[in-house]
């Protein structure tokens, strides 16, 4: 789904500003990753950079893939009655969680993650020297995961082709974790730096860090730490951000009658009194799509 005009004309505006831009979700499905996909081409579109599009995409959704899969293993484990903190038998709960969770549908899961406060958000952050994504969620990791996780990364950006994943990873024969790995060697093959890639844990939540520069001008932060320069590594949100968007994407909500989920455009989440008096049997007043709706309006 393309970005409308109305809304580009209204992100045109945001990004002369220097808003940043925020999409909020709770599980990665296919419109979260389709939503990124477009703001992030429109943001480099923006800076004539649509060439670091591919590789960029590959990366991001590698990292979402993980922040997505973080947030699921702690809803298992949380069922069982298990410390996700814990190291304890952490090889044998790993396998059975691999196992028994299904990711075949993720919209399925929203409801269960979202009652848990489970979140996926991603913030692009954007100038004309460069961008920067960062990629969050609220799923507590053992220390051991994130050794584990820094060293994949170590290895992922010390690689040359891809056979040397699998030296170092001879079990993983299905390549399930090869993502980062094959996205961090497509950065390199274009020149860009996959060294700007980290990761952090403040307050509470578990935060991606991947920023892009376009040209020599772009200062990494940790260039501008190193500097001296009065930033935070992992910014804080505000409450007020946490709940809300700073450009709002599209939402999409279920529909009570059909069952549907569909886009909140076309989404009464109250049907007007004047437009149920109209309807004929209708059996819900609240969370209703307009096209059920319009089957149970008098002719």
């Amino acid at each position: 789904m393309e970005i409308e005009l109305a809304k580009k004309e209204r992100l045109i505006r945001a990004m002369e500003l220097g808003k940043k831009i925020v999409l909020h979700g709770v599980v990665l499905s296919q419109y979260y990753k389709s939503n990124v996909e477009n703001y992030l081409r429109f943001c480099l579109e923006y800076y004539q950079k649509t060439d670091i599009l591919p590789p960029s995409l590959s990366l991001i959704y590698s990292l979402l893939e993980m922040a997505f899969k973080e947030n699921c293993r702690n809803s298992y484990y949380t069922e069982k009655g298990w410390d996700p903190l814990s190291s304890e038998s952490l090889t044998e709960r790993e396998a059975e969680f691999e196992t028994n969770w299904d990711f075949s549908d993720p919209l399925k899961l929203r409801n269960r993650l979202k009652e848990e406060g489970s979140i996926l958000r991603t913030t692009i952050h954007h100038s004309g020297s460069g961008v920067s994504l960062e990629i969050a969620n609220l799923a507590p990791i053992t220390s051991e995961a994130e050794e584990a996780l820094t060293e994949y990364l170590s290895r992922a950006k010390s690689y040359h082709d891809l056979s040397e994943y699998y030296e170092d990873y001879p079990f993983d024969e299905e390549g399930r974790e090869i993502g980062i790995a094959l996205a961090i060697l497509q950065f390199k093959e274009i020149g860009l730096d996959p060294n700007l890639l980290r990761f952090d844990t403040a307050e509470g939540e578990h935060v991606f860090r991947l920023e892009i520069g376009f040209n020599g001008e772009y200062l990494s932060l940790r260039t501008r730490l190193e500097n001296d320069e009065d930033v935070r590594p992992f910014r804080s949100h505000s409450q007020a951000e946490k709940d809300g968007e700073t450009i709002s994407p599209w939402k999409i909500s279920v529909c009570k009658i059909c069952g549907r989920t569909v886009d909140d455009r076309i989404f009464f989440h109250t049907v007007p009194p004047d437009v149920v008096a109209k309807a004929k049997d209708l059996p819900f007043t609240e969370e209703v799509c307009a096209w059920c709706l319009s089957g149970y309006l008098k002719l």
